[in-house]
């Protein structure tokens, strides 16, 4: 579900921890925290869910594409 929306919008994906990232690359199964990305979403990095949606907005309002929407994040991993 998220994969297809993904395809169409960016989706970023945050930890809802309030700090930190989500895990990388502990495994590989189906369900795991690499899961997503391989469905397109892209890695929120170290932002909370607040600060990557505010930047993912700011972003989209000045006509950002998908590839410097992930780079911006990327500079937050």
């Amino acid at each position: 579900m998220l994969g297809a929306l993904a395809e169409r919008v960016p989706v970023v994906l945050t930890s809802r921890s309030g700090s930190g990232s989500v895990l990388r690359n502990t495994y590989g199964a189906v369900g795991s925290e690499t899961d997503p990305r391989r469905r397109g979403l892209i890695d929120g990095g170290l932002l909370d869910r607040y600060k990557a949606r505010v930047l993912l907005r700011l972003l989209l309002a000045s006509g950002a594409d998908r590839d410097t929407i992930t780079a911006a994040f990327a500079r937050h991993a």
